[in-house]
């Protein structure tokens, strides 16, 4: 029959899945890859080295950081009561739990917090680890800034309060997470509050 077409060597066969016809040469070799890494070993094994060592010495470079934390569970009173007194007190006003419930005191932790952060906290810190001068800092703002950045005041869902603070220091660190918690049992006792 000489109709028939005749059939090379490179003939190409449907695959299984009814797609596209492949050719036998579309298929890579395993000894294709590994000529194509030793051709290019240069690149394929000192780049990750230099990489490896560029972290390393950054790494070695950048000072530790320590973190220090110190957890508060605060009294579980009343919110409105607690907020009240304590506002009361720093006020010389007698209010109702309705200007702490204005000012978004929804319970003990988030007043907890709000004096942690507040600038009295933070002054008093400063002074008492002389941080402007530790921090380098001109102004008495840009060390606050410093202090809050180095500083996490955080509550849980649970109520528990986490302080955390950084710095060169582990044992500074602990310090001052301590620190936070005498300063706000000090604001605490000023204001005839329990914690």
């Amino acid at each position: 029959m000489a109709d028939e077409p005749e059939r090379s060597g490179t003939a190409r066969s449907a695959p299984a899945s009814g797609g596209r016809p492949y050719a036998k040469d579309d298929e890579i070799s395993l000894l294709e890859v590994l000529v194509a890494l030793a051709r290019h070993k240069r690149l394929v094994f000192v780049f990750p080295l230099v990489c490896a060592v560029i972290a390393a010495g950054v790494s070695l470079l950048m000072p530790n950081i320590y973190t220090g934390t110190a957890r508060i569970l605060p009294p579980q009173q009343n919110t409105s009561s607690i907020a009240a007194a304590m506002i009361g007190s720093m006020t010389g006003l007698s209010t109702g739990g309705s200007l702490g419930q204005a000012l978004g005191l929804r319970n003990p932790s988030d007043l907890c917090v709000g004096m942690l952060q507040s600038r009295t906290i933070a002054d008093d810190m400063i002074r008492r680890f002389d941080l402007q001068k530790l921090y380098e800092e001109k102004t008495l703002v840009d060390t606050r800034k410093t202090l809050d950045e180095m500083s996490t005041v955080s509550a849980g869902q649970n109520g528990i309060i986490t302080v955390m603070v950084d710095d060169e220091d582990p044992k500074r660190a602990a310090a001052m997470a301590n620190a936070y918690v005498e300063e706000l049992e000090a604001c605490c006792a000023a204001g005839g509050g329990d914690l």
